[in-house]
């Protein structure tokens, strides 16, 4: 854990820089991936307030990344979608192999797609 968190910020700035767009929107993407989610039940996954979900749900709606709509069973809740050009994102950050982070460059390209593989059977089980 202490090697993730003494190192997040390099990896962060690089994703960021590659993507245009701050390390908030593109988990609310992630957690868009599998259903659609209401904003309130998106913010409690993130850990964040209200407002900032609002802030981030209005960006990933500039750029076409996600709808909103309002829900049909309770006209106060707003219903968050990804499009189609927000799951053209994640393929595309997922299939980057230019982005690599001092942390992870210290691996082989072997080692890496091994890491990857490893990390994807994470993110399932945590998923799940």
């Amino acid at each position: 854990m202490s090697l993730v968190m003494d190192h997040k910020g390099a990896g962060r700035e690089l994703f960021e820089g590659r993507i245009g767009m701050p390390w908030s929107r593109f988990r609310a993407l992630r957690r868009l991936e599998g259903t659609a989610r209401s904003q309130r039940e998106l913010a409690d996954l993130m850990g964040v307030d209200a407002s900032a979900m609002s802030a981030i749900v209005g960006d990933l709606l500039q750029r076409g990344l996600v709808s909103r709509e309002t829900s049909p069973d309770d006209g106060r809740r707003k219903i968050v979608a990804i499009t189609d050009a927000g799951r053209q994102l994640i393929t595309d950050v997922r299939e980057t192999t230019d982005v690599v982070p001092p942390l992870v460059a210290a691996l082989d390209a072997g080692e890496r797609r091994e890491l990857l593989r490893l990390v994807d059977k994470m993110r399932a089980g945590a998923d799940a």
